[in-house]
């Protein structure tokens, strides 16, 4: 007897036995049986365990978080403007556990797939305006702007799903302009929860 759909709620018993995998299905009173290929079975839900117990001991070993500044120096260093976005690279590495981010590019990459909370601070530059965005991939995420002058600063940051492999990075618009002196312009981020 093959039912295609039901209508109602079944409940489902799996019996071991030494002979094969028998599965009964009750519906109301009802009882249905019917057979299954063991090993067929038995191989996909193995193979599912294993690939979510190695996903969480990965997870698990691995916290990320990053922090840089933008320049390495103590002296006040002004950057911009430019004609053209401009990647900007945060060269003083404060913090790095999980390798994700590199500072010969100031790409950040994610090492593992989950929920990631990134923050950016920067403070406006000799132009007197400052507009740069977090970009994820090439797709701005979230932005800071500020125009009150010169030495203003701004701050924004959000929880991002990022994926294995996904790059973050933050790129200054043409015609701004920021500024640092050692820590005071920085790119950061941890994650939250594996996924």
């Amino acid at each position: 007897m093959a039912y295609s759909c039901f209508t109602t709620v079944a409940t489902l018993l799996i019996v071991c036995a030494a002979g094969g995998l028998h599965a009964q299905i009750f519906i109301g009173d009802e009882r249905i049986e019917f057979e299954h290929e063991t090993k067929v079975l038995v191989k996909q839900l193995a193979a599912r365990v294993d690939k979510l117990e190695s996903d969480a001991a990965e997870a698990a070993k691995a916290p990320v978080s990053f922090a840089a500044a933008l320049f390495t120096t103590s002296e006040w260093i002004h950057l911009g403007p430019f004609n053209t976005d401009t990647t900007l690279v945060f060269r003083k590495v404060i913090t790095n556990e999980g390798n994700g981010y590199d500072s010969n590019t100031g790409i950040f990459t994610a090492p593992v797939k989950g929920l990631y909370f990134i923050l950016f601070n920067g403070n406006v530059g000799n132009s007197g305006a400052l507009n740069a965005a977090v970009l994820k991939n090439g797709v701005n995420m979230f932005a800071i702007y500020d125009t009150q002058g010169t030495f203003s600063s701004a701050t924004n940051g959000m929880p991002l799903v990022l994926e294995k492999g996904d790059k973050l990075w933050v790129t200054l618009w043409a015609n701004k302009s920021i500024f640092d002196q050692s820590r005071l312009t920085t790119f950061s981020g941890f994650l939250i929860k594996a996924l």
